[in-house]
C-alpha cells in the first residue's frame, strides 16, 4: 500500500476555527496543508503548490463553492485532483457531489471520517 505521507492538501475554508482543526488534522495525517480562506486564493494556490487533494468550503465567501469546482476542472493541469466537498448543510451533498466533488464531508469534520477519506484518495496518486 502507498503511504500518504508527504502529500499536499489544500483547505479551502473561510471560518478560522475549522481552518485551524482541519489543517492540525491533515498534519496528524503526516500531510502538508496549504490554506486559502477565499475561492480565488485557492485557485491562486493551486499553480503556486500543485495539492495532491483539496479540502473545499462549499459556502466560500466569493464564489460558490461549486463555482470554484468548475473553475478547478476546467484547468487540465488540475482537473484530476480529488475534491473533498464540506458543508453544515446536509442537503448539499448532491449538489457537491453531481457538481464535481469526489466525495462529501458533514461539518464539523470528525477526524475518522477525514483520515479515512484522505487515505482514500491519496493512496491513489
Amino acid at each position: 500500500m502507498t503511504k500518504i505521507e508527504g502529500k499536499t492538501v489544500l483547505i479551502v475554508e473561510k471560518h478560522p476555527n475549522q481552518t485551524q482543526l482541519l489543517v492540525r488534522q491533515v498534519m496528524f495525517a503526516g500531510l502538508n496543508p496549504v490554506v486559502a480562506v477565499t475561492g480565488e486564493g485557492g485557485l491562486k494556490k493551486l499553480t503556486e503548490h500543485r495539492p495532491d487533494l483539496i479540502l473545499l468550503e462549499l459556502e466560500l465567501s466569493d464564489m460558490d463553492g461549486l463555482d470554484f469546482i468548475s473553475a478547478l476542472r476546467q484547468r487540465p493541469e488540475a482537473d484530476h485532483i480529488p475534491i473533498i466537498g464540506m458543508s453544515v448543510f446536509p442537503h448539499m451533498r448532491t449538489p457537491s457531489l453531481s457538481g464535481g466533488c469526489n466525495d462529501f464531508l458533514l461539518k464539523p469534520v470528525k477526524m475518522i471520517e477525514l483520515m479515512g477519506r484522505l487515505r482514500k484518495f491519496l493512496h491513489r496518486i
